[in-house]
Parts: structure tokens; sequence; C-alpha cells
């Protein structure tokens, strides 16, 4: 025990030593250099998305008329109307880094010991090369490449044709995309980097199906948005993970998003509200004697809340069914769930953060006495912006569940996020 209480104070001090010796350091990505300006121009913190790097994102990487005059002086080089970018200005780097962790009783000596505290140190998550940027006028492309210690991975690439026809209301995504991009609580590009709205994740069919997807994760598909100053409305289908659909069932969506743009309010500029609706088939037993079917579906709620770059706040709703939870041959009910998930931060200082991420989801289904879905955390979080594109952040997830002490998982770690 003494050695784990040395090793937790050593680690938490190299942490905060880091902080204060790195506070000068430079970093920037595509965007930052492609433009001239800091990362918060667009990001709040890192991946969270500010009102005006949501409006940068749908419109195709590309500045509004507003802020730059001529598309064409976005871009280095004219080759006889060929306009060029400079290949700096389209590749970025980033690295997720744990220094540390603890979990509660996730350790067990031998078959006959008490489970007791695990510590993790200098885990390397991952890191991700990605290529970003507009080819031409309203094409642009994004392709993210990770590396974890055993493989890589393609996770977001697509093409946007934006403003088809000059118009803000045909725009069209095509690849490995999100089919909340443009949700309110899109679970993606989310307010802290190492958490995620779980009931969003929960996988069709168990995710024992052929197609099983969750609600937010990149899928294959085609998505077509359409935007307004207020509104914004999408709709995409989708075989699944696989390009080629292995049951010959689609997965579909939709949605509309109502926003409050900076012209109607500065200090709730990026306020939303969104109706998001996800359905399709799970199969499973495709080419024998029976494919087994399971339809299902997902409706979602959700609302942002921003006030004067201080306060943030998302919250999200997701109510789903399946006909076939189980994927056997005579199903006898239908399954249930639901669930919510609520992100909020403040700002104390341009560079310090606090906040809370709260998850909870169950089903109404329950085996020998049991919900066979039952989740429920609250997690505490400080952040330390170090320049704008680097940030060290620790969590404390707290596990709510009406279960004895002795088996809850609890964990405490520092995460570490940068891009160049």
């Amino acid at each position: 025990m003494y050695h784990r209480i040395t090793g937790f104070f050593f680690s938490t001090g190299i942490a905060i030593i880091f902080l204060f010796l790195s506070a000068d350091a430079f970093a920037t990505s595509q965007w930052a250099k492609k433009f001239n300006v800091s990362c918060n121009t667009c990001h709040t913190v890192f991946p969270r998305l500010n009102s005006f790097g949501e409006e940068f994102l749908a419109n195709g990487y590309q500045l509004e008329s507003t802020y730059k005059r001529n598309w064409e002086d976005q871009y280095s080089i004219n080759a006889g109307d060929v306009f060029l970018d400079e290949l700096q200005n389209l590749f970025g780097i980033r690295i997720n880094l744990t220094p540390f962790m603890l979990e509660t009783n996730s350790f067990q000596k031998d078959s006959a010991s008490a489970k007791t505290s695990k510590l993790t140190f200098g885990n390397p998550n991952w890191i991700q090369t990605f290529a970003a940027g507009s080819i031409f006028k309203d094409v642009s492309f994004f392709a993210e490449m990770e590396y974890t210690e055993s493989a890589f991975h393609f996770s977001w690439f697509y093409f946007n044709f934006t403003n088809i026809g000059g118009s803000k209301l045909l725009n069209l995504q095509v690849g490995n995309l999100s089919p909340m991009q443009f949700a309110s609580y899109p679970n993606r590009l989310r307010m802290f980097a190492a958490t995620r709205n779980e009931a969003m994740r929960i996988k069709s069919s168990s995710g024992k199906g052929e197609a099983s997807v969750d609600m937010s994760s990149a899928r294959k598909g085609i998505q077509y948005y359409g935007r307004t100053d207020w509104v914004t409305v999408y709709a995409g289908i989708s075989p699944g993970t696989s390009s080629a659909s292995i049951g010959q069932t689609l997965g579909y969506w939709g949605g509309a998003t109502v926003k409050l743009p900076e012209s109607a309010t500065k200090d709730l500029a990026g306020t939303s509200f969104t109706i998001h609706y996800y359905g399709g088939t799970d199969t499973k037993g495709t080419g024998t004697a029976k494919q087994i079917e399971n339809k299902y579906s997902r409706i979602s709620p959700q609302l942002t809340i921003r006030y004067k770059d201080m306060f943030d706040i998302q919250a999200a709703y997701v109510i789903g069914k399946e006909d076939n939870w189980g994927l056997v041959a005579s199903p006898t009910e239908d399954f249930e769930f639901n669930g919510i998930g609520i992100a909020a931060r403040y700002f104390i200082t341009s560079d310090w953060s606090c906040g809370l991420q709260y998850d909870k989801y169950s089903s109404t289904n329950e085996v020998a006495g049991k919900k066979v879905l039952d989740y429920h955390r609250l997690i505490p979080v400080l952040t330390h912006v170090i320049n704008g594109n680097i940030s060290l952040s620790a969590y404390y997830e707290a596990n709510l569940l009406d279960i004895p002490s002795d088996t809850k998982v609890n964990k405490f770690y520092l995460n570490m996020r940068t891009m160049f």
C-alpha cells in the first residue's frame, strides 16, 4: 500500500510539473496555420467546437464570406484556375496519453485474494494522423487514421460537397461519417475528450448482429444536410460499419436542429435544440436456412446551452426500442431502454475550467430479477489548457449503481491531449 500511495503522489506531482513547465510550449493545427488564427477561434477546449467552429465545419472548412471576401483568398496558389493549398495546411497530428490511472476493485493477486486497486502509468492510448481541407470551392475531405498499440484503423473518412448550386440548403457527405454531426449533442467533437454519452453507445442487438451499430460512431453512408442561420436539417442512410450491406438491410436517420445565431444574440450564440431519429434492421444468419431480423429505433431530444464563452452545457435523452434484441428465432417481447447524458463546463479563467459528466441508462427488461442494461456514473473534470491545443484533464469516474461498495470500480486518471 505504501508503494501505491507513493506512486500516486509521484505521478500526480510529475503531471503538475508538466503543466507549469509546458505553459510556453507552442503547437498548432492546420486550420490555425492556414488562416493565421488561434485554435480557440473554433474550439472552446479541444475537441469541443464553439458556434463559429460548427459553422466552419458545416461550410466545408471554408470561412463564410463575412470573414473572407473572396473564396480564392483562402488558397496559396492559383495554377490555371486550380487552387492549391500548401501541404502543411492539410495535415495534422493528435496524441492521446494517460500518464496515470487508479482503478478501485480491479486487481486480484490470486483467486483467494480480495480485489484491490490497480495502478496504470504512462498509457499511450493512441496517435492520430489526419488530413482535411478544401480540394476546390465547396469540395472538401476529412481523413483520420488512428494507431494504437495493436493496430492501425481509419475512423472518420468522408467527402463534403457543400453549397451545391450556390445554396446552403444543399449539402452532401459521403464516406465513413457521423449521423449526429449536426446534432446538439453529437458525441464526436465532445465537451470532455475522454468521455462520451454512454446511452448513445448502446449497439443494436447487443452488438451481436451482422450490422450492429450505435447512434453516433463512424459508419459508412451518405448524408444530406441543409442549413439556414436558424435551422439545420439532415438525413442519411447506411449499411452499417461495412460499405457492403451483409444482410441487405440499411440504417437510416434524420433530425432537425434549431440554433441561435450570433446575429440574434451574442451572449447565447450556439444555443440549440435537436430532435434526432435513428432506425434500421439488424440481421443474423444471412445465407443460412433462415435470416433472423431485429428492427430497432432510437429517438433523442437534445439541448445545448452556451453563455458568453463561460458556461457550456449539453443534455440528451435517448429512447431505444428493438423487437428482437437477442436475435432469436421466436422473440417473445420487445426490448426497451432509456437513458440520459449531461455534460457541463464552467470556465474559471481562460486556462482553467471545471465540469461534470453524468450518464445513466437502464432497460425495462430483466433477467433473473436484474435489468439487462443498467449503468449510472458521475464524472467531475478539472482541465488546464496549456496553449489552446495542449490540455491536461483530471477525471474521477464515480460508479453510482446500487451495488456493494467492494464491487464498484471507480477511476481517477489524468489525460493529456494535444494536436499540431
